[in-house]
Order: C-alpha cells, then structure tokens, then sequence
C-alpha cells in the first residue's frame, strides 16, 4: 500500500496514519507545501516533497498511490481544480482522495461539489472523526470520466 499525505502543516496526522498503516508494510509520501511543520520519524515514510507554494503542483507518477490525504491545502492553493486532475492521474483505479480540512475554512459541499467537477465520486463528508475538522472523501472511479 502507498499513500501520499500533502499537507500545509505536518502533525500528528501523520504519525497517526504511520502507526495505523504499520502492520501493513504501507509507505508514506509526504508533500509539503508552506506552513509549520514538525518533523515525522517512521519506517513507513518513504519521500518528502517540499512544495514550493500553493501555485505548485504535488511531484507523482501516473497511478502511484491508493490513496492521496489533502490536509488543509485545497482551499488555499491557487489552482485546486488543477491540482485535483493531477491528483485524479496519480490514484490507482477505485483509489480514495481524503481531504482534511479545518471546520469554517471551507464549506463542505463547495469541496464535494468541486470534487464531483474533478471527476470523482461518491462525495462524503464526515464532520465528527477528527475534532476540529471535516473530512471529505471521494472515489476515482475506473473508466468514469478522465479514463485514465
């Protein structure tokens, strides 16, 4: 299993997703873009990006992950739409975007809503998992709209 985790503030999200993921032999990539960050130490981290703003792209090859975390970037980087279809190109077919996004920084439909225009599906956000924040997850659907 390999998953990405783009985040504007490295915490303890990561080390959470890491000691969930251990008994997996997951890896854990990490992009990060401008913010405060603590530095994570765990056998599962394989890459880390340093994004230089939020007009930047993530770095990903075609069908790279199963799974790519968004935490608290959408809705302040420049061309979301954008980095939604890079991210779309970077899952794996039937793969899951994640996105982590502090309560009152964005409406939870406007994110579905955009989530649906960047051709993924299945729209759904879950307000009480993480305390402070809303957590939006969709599906790429294999051979739903982009095909790829």
């Amino acid at each position: 299993m390999k998953i990405m985790v783009a985040t504007s503030h490295a915490d303890g999200l990561i080390s959470d997703i890491c000691t969930f993921l251990e008994p997996f032999n997951a890896t854990v990539d990490i992009s990060l873009f401008p913010g405060e960050h603590t530095e994570h130490v765990s056998p599962l981290i394989g890459k880390t990006d340093t994004i230089k703003d939020f007009h930047s792209p993530i770095r990903s090859a075609t069908r790279d992950y199963e799974t790519i975390v968004l935490q608290d970037v959408l809705h302040v980087h420049a061309l979301p739409h954008k980095l939604l279809q890079l991210i779309y190109r970077s899952l794996e077919n039937s793969a899951e975007i994640i996105v982590v996004q502090s309560k009152g920084t964005a409406e939870s439909s406007e994110i579905e809503a955009l989530l649906e225009r960047s051709e993924f599906r299945a729209a759904n956000t879950i307000s009480d998992l993480i305390e402070g924040y809303d957590v939006i997850v969709a599906k790429k659907m294999h051979m739903w709209g982009n095909g790829l």
